[in-house]
């Protein structure tokens, strides 16, 4: 895989098993219709975790990665609708079961502050974004070096475009993490900086 191949496999087994903690601690394996809201603030606060974990083992696995050199695709037009259709795509609503390899730009307000930006819910909340959520990163899991893979041609692009050196910052959290969860988090950033010292550098 990479010269930190231990290193990394130990990592994804730490984000799995940190995984199955959460959803066992929540029932999630048991795909219950409802959660109360403090279960799901656990949960997202989890998830939240572990996909920074995960992004950035993919990071550490992506830099190793040799490509081949990309072919020039060929622009196909978009296909016309049938007459009579229209095109609803524009309202549908958030899709809950993915997973960005790159976390989205924020805007004014950080994600980690976002759930308090909207009106306070009490009471049982709907348990399936939740679990279409955490179905999705266990997936990631199962394949890592496919969207290692697919990480490298989205860094090949950046340094095409002379995207600036990305910064890795320490994982800042108020939660309790596994001892094999920290150990893993703690070191990543310096063996990401490390990888990355090949990288054009705007600072």
């Amino acid at each position: 895989m990479t010269d930190h191949a231990d290193f990394i496999e130990k990592g994804l087994h730490a984000a799995r098993e940190t995984l199955i903690d959460i959803g066992g601690a929540a029932n999630l394996h048991l795909k219950p219709a409802t959660i109360s809201n403090a279960a799901r603030r656990r949960c997202l606060a989890g998830f939240r975790q572990v996909a920074i974990l995960i992004r950035r083992l993919l990071f550490l696995m992506a830099l190793a990665i040799e490509l081949a050199p990309a072919r020039p695709r060929a622009v196909r037009p978009a296909m016309p609708l049938p007459e009579g259709a229209e095109d609803v795509t524009a309202t549908f609503g958030p899709q809950f079961g993915s997973f960005g390899l790159v976390p989205r730009v924020s805007g004014p307000l950080p994600d980690c502050f976002r759930p308090l930006s909207g009106p306070h819910i009490s009471g049982p909340v709907p348990a399936a974004p939740l679990i279409a959520r955490w179905i999705a990163l266990l997936r990631v899991l199962k394949d890592p070096e496919a969207h290692a893979r697919r990480f490298a041609r989205t860094i090949r692009r950046w340094r095409q475009r002379g995207e600036p050196r990305p910064h890795i910052s320490p994982l800042v959290t108020r939660h309790r993490l596994r001892p094999d969860f920290a150990l893993v988090s703690g070191a990543l950033p310096g063996l990401l900086e490390t990888a990355l010292n090949g990288w054009f550098d705007t600072s």
